[in-house]
């Protein structure tokens, strides 16, 4: 395990909580155990098994860690309630419960403003070319971190569009067999957009492409539906 890794397991466990926290009736459904007993289980799985294994991409001082860390703890649940008969269905229903419950947690005005900030494409620019030169800094150090590109001018037909170039979540999943997860993983990203109003497309994943993760942003229309998830819908979206 990364000294960092080790040296914030009690932050990581607190964070882990606070994911399953909002989803606890599901979670003593699908396991028929009591949420103190599951939610020990997939600690221990998430301790043993991902963060013992997880690559340093830069700590706290980039966001992406806490994507990384954040994301897979839904991993961990997901091969705990496996062992008590539930299906990948019912546990990526569980992790859009999760996603949504915690944004929606949110106080209203931190929601109103976030959803302002993403219907405005000339801020996301200025803050996304910052965020790009930062994580390129930050993967010339920590090879394998995340890498972004906003695309200026945004893609035909959008107002705003950037490019994730790696993804260490789709990594992650490909090293070590979790790739069941990543189409759930990345609905996610539409339960967040969606909570906040901001309508997101994407057709390109790294994980489904291999080539890099797209973020589109189409402010005259409506956020889409993330259940069922977005890559089981009829539309080119993932």
């Amino acid at each position: 395990m990364h000294g960092y890794y080790a040296s914030n397991r009690e932050k990581f466990k607190k964070g882990m909580r606070k994911l399953l926290d909002p989803v606890v009736p599901e979670l003593e459904a699908a396991s028929g155990k009591k949420y103190a007993e599951v939610s020990e289980e997939i600690w221990d799985y998430y301790d043993k098994n991902l963060l013992e294994r997880f690559p340093y991409i830069g700590g706290d001082s980039v966001s992406g860690t806490k994507n990384l860390t954040g994301a897979y703890v839904f991993v961990a649940m997901g091969e705990i309630l496996k062992r008590y008969g539930a299906k990948m269905e019912e546990i990526g229903r569980i992790m859009i419960l999760s996603y949504e419950r915690t944004t929606l947690k949110m106080p209203g005005i931190a929601r109103a403003l976030m959803g302002k900030v993403y219907r405005s494409p000339k801020l996301l620019n200025k803050m996304l070319v910052k965020k790009d030169a930062k994580n390129a800094a930050n993967a010339a150090a920590n090879p394998g971190s995340f890498e972004t590109q906003t695309q200026i001018p945004p893609e035909a037909g959008y107002d705003f569009s950037y490019h994730n170039l790696v993804c260490p979540l789709s990594d992650f999943a490909r090293k070590y067999g979790y790739e069941a997860y990543m189409p759930w993983l990345c609905n996610l990203d539409y339960v967040m957009f969606g909570t906040l109003g901001a309508p997101l497309f994407r057709e390109h994943t790294c994980f489904e492409d291999g080539d890099y993760c797209d973020f589109k942003l189409k402010l005259d229309a409506q956020p889409l539906a993330y259940w069922p998830p977005v890559f089981r819908q009829d539309n080119p979206y993932k």
